[in-house]
């Protein structure tokens, strides 16, 4: 990741640059289908597992949980003045995704009950202002899981991006991942579907880059069977 690159491309790119961001209140008007939806309509569906039952409530997980925000805004930022496609790419897959999931938490209301949380400390205010401002009924599946996937996936492809970035952002993906069923706004479904939701989204906006990428394995597999077969 290279700050003096990302300097010059504001310098000498700002005006194209404020377009492409204007775009990112695409995900806000989107997002208001989250909260039409987020409230008790009558049946809701329990997914919990046994898993769910094992996994403890920590309420230190809440900081990863919210490091989400700083995240996905990050990255969306970075690929604006970066990378116009992978930009454009991450907000079609983050805006279809969350549509999918509207549809989904509309069909398949779903909830998560939540602790009580003891404590005056910081961590536990932060719990509970997040429980407060956010009804227990849009779960499955998780948008938290399904936006770090998708960033983080676009990340890890970036021949642009370091190793070490690479790692940074896996980690903090895979907490924010974790976060969400430690501080029980999420089950373990939740969190399967909205990974395999993510993975959805970025094979089909980069349908031809990930098919190309599989013939050329097979094609490379099917050589070496063949080799073998001849020795």
């Amino acid at each position: 990741m290279n700050f003096e690159e990302m300097i010059n491309n504001i310098k000498t790119d700002y005006k194209n640059i404020i377009i492409r961001l204007l775009f990112t209140v695409s995900l806000a008007i989107t997002s208001l289908g989250y909260t039409l939806l987020n409230n008790y309509r009558g049946k809701v569906y329990n997914i919990q597992t046994t898993l769910d039952t094992i996994i403890p409530f920590n309420k230190y997980f809440i900081v990863p949980y919210l490091i989400w925000y700083l995240y996905v805004g990050f990255f969306i930022f970075y690929y604006s003045i970066m990378d116009d496609k992978r930009y454009f790419k991450i907000l079609i897959g983050i805006n279809v995704g969350m549509i999918i999931s509207f549809i989904i938490f509309y069909f398949f209301p779903t909830t998560v009950p939540r602790p009580f949380v003891y404590g005056k400390d910081i961590f536990a205010k932060l719990v509970r202002l997040v429980y407060l401002n956010d009804n227990p009924y849009n779960c499955f599946p998780s948008i938290h899981v399904l936006d770090s996937v998708i960033i983080g996936a676009y990340v890890n492809r970036d021949p642009k991006i370091s190793s070490a970035v690479k790692i940074i952002s896996t980690s903090i993906a895979i907490s924010i991942i974790f976060s969400t069923v430690f501080v029980k706004q999420h089950y373990v479904y939740d969190v399967v579907g909205g990974a395999a939701l993510a993975y959805f989204m970025y094979f089909v906006c980069n349908y031809k880059e990930v098919s190309a990428k599989l013939a050329c394995k097979m094609q490379v597999s099917s050589e070496k069977q063949v080799n073998v077969g001849e020795e």
